[in-house]
């Protein structure tokens, strides 16, 4: 668990996890898990994630920007609508540029992290969100778009 914050109390390191790729999903709670931290519900759609981020009040929602019903950026926007939620709300994606970042930050989330990074990077943008209380942006959207 090197990589993981140490410094994170027990709520900071609850999270809900959002994505409508199932093996992903899995995959990602299975590392968040082993390095500490509590996934408290995990979601296939936007809507889903909505409703378990009222029912469990996580520290941290980790949704991906492309999904079914709701994308990550329009959760982020209705996760900030609801004033008792106050989620630090990650987006964890595949593909995203500067345009799609701004869109993010301007809706209410606090990181953007590609899906392909080191794992270091999600624990990092976790620790700098829930602990900080700032912004982290993945270190190859910081100097331009992505594309594929």
């Amino acid at each position: 668990m090197a990589d993981a914050p140490l410094n994170l109390q027990p709520h900071d390191r609850t999270c809900v996890l959002a994505d409508d790729n199932e093996p992903i999903r899995e995959a990602l709670a299975t590392l968040l898990r082993q390095e500490g931290y509590d996934v408290v519900g995990t979601a296939s759609s936007g809507t889903e994630a909505l409703r378990l981020l009222e029912q469990q009040r996580p520290a941290t929602l980790v949704v991906d920007v492309r999904m079914p019903d709701l994308d990550g950026i329009e959760v982020a926007r209705r996760a900030r609508a609801l004033s008792r939620l106050r989620p630090a709300i990650i987006l964890y994606t595949s593909y995203a540029d500067r345009s799609v970042v701004a869109e993010a930050l301007d809706a209410g989330a606090r990181a953007v992290v590609l899906k392909d990074a080191p794992p270091h990077n999600l624990f990092e943008a976790i620790d700098i969100v829930v602990r900080q209380g700032g912004i982290y942006v993945d270190p190859r959207l910081r100097t331009g778009p992505r594309t594929r």
